[in-house]
């Protein structure tokens, strides 16, 4: 690794060390984050050209903002999913500041991102994880939860073990955050192609990851146990309105209720689709919640 690139990485490590002695953690001034070089934009991607543009064409993200103001549900402790910037600029300016996110996954460099919180920025030291030029998404990690770290990327091996069940969590604070995972959303918005199981709305920042075996029943985050809905359609699972036989991989109704068609569930025969559903997981829905009239 260049000794360029090693001396950047120390630099905002040691910027990461200085935030965290300021009087004002975990909440700091706008003034505290530009005073570090941290950022110096008004929205968005902030690259510091003049600095890492010798490291590599486009140079490197040093900071990103997320306003909360689009996209809130795409931040927890552990990471953030984010969507890449779309502005009125110059398209090339909007490339650049892309291409200048997957320099510091390349290089292996962190970057920081920053939140507007309760008139303060709240800010992380964050990691390109992984990214997916169709969807027009990245997902980073915070400090201490390295790429490598990220235990729910999509099975390369046909033959891996999956993984459906863990220890239940039963506490809101740890439900919330699972049904919020960044990575877990990520992760099935690449299986789903970006597009709702059963409406085909393709609109990611309208779409839902939703737990097939839920969380407080011991699901677990790995993509085989999750189903890409639109908010209507995941809130209708949760109520116990729908489910999927897993025998027919047809879609059931709960009777009394209201059917397909006032529910506006355009797909009814998942046939088609069978190669992404994990039957286990359908089963497990199907007979313990749905079967039982059961609703999270």
């Amino acid at each position: 690794m260049p000794s360029s690139v090693e001396s950047e990485i120390a630099r905002r490590f040691d910027a990461w060390n200085q935030l965290q002695s300021s009087p004002n953690w975990p909440i700091l001034t706008a003034a505290e984050v530009r005073d570090l070089g941290l950022y110096g934009g008004a929205s968005g991607v902030w690259v510091d050209k003049e600095r890492t543009s010798d490291l590599i064409e486009h140079g490197v993200a040093v900071g990103l903002l997320h306003t909360g103001k689009h996209y809130d549900d795409d931040v927890d402790e552990t990471g953030i999913l984010y969507h890449y910037p779309t502005t009125e600029r110059p398209p090339s300016r909007d490339a650049n500041e892309i291409q200048a996110m997957k320099n510091a996954k390349l290089l292996g460099i962190p970057i920081f991102v920053i939140e507007n919180f309760h008139g303060g920025k709240k800010v992380n030291l964050a990691w390109m994880s992984d990214f997916d030029d169709n969807l027009r998404i990245c997902v980073l990690t915070f400090h201490g939860v390295l790429p490598e770290h990220n235990q729910f990327h999509l099975p390369e091996d046909s033959k891996a073990e999956v993984k459906l069940f863990g220890e239940k969590r039963t506490k809101k604070v740890e439900i919330e955050r699972a049904e919020r995972d960044p990575l877990f959303k990520f992760n099935i918005l690449k299986r789903f192609q970006g597009k709702c199981l059963i409406t085909g709305l393709d609109v990611a920042e309208m779409l839902d990851a939703a737990h097939i075996i839920p969380v407080a029943s011991g699901g677990t985050e790995n993509p085989e146990n999750g189903l890409l809905l639109s908010a209507s359609v995941h809130r209708a699972l949760d109520a116990g309105l729908w489910a999927i036989n897993p025998e027919t991989l047809y879609i059931e109704t709960r009777s009394p209720g209201p059917d397909a068609r006032r529910m506006k569930l355009e797909v009814i025969n998942l046939n088609t689709v069978s190669k992404l559903l994990n039957l286990t997981a359908l089963s497990f829905r199907y007979e313990n919640l749905f079967l039982k009239g059961k609703r999270l």
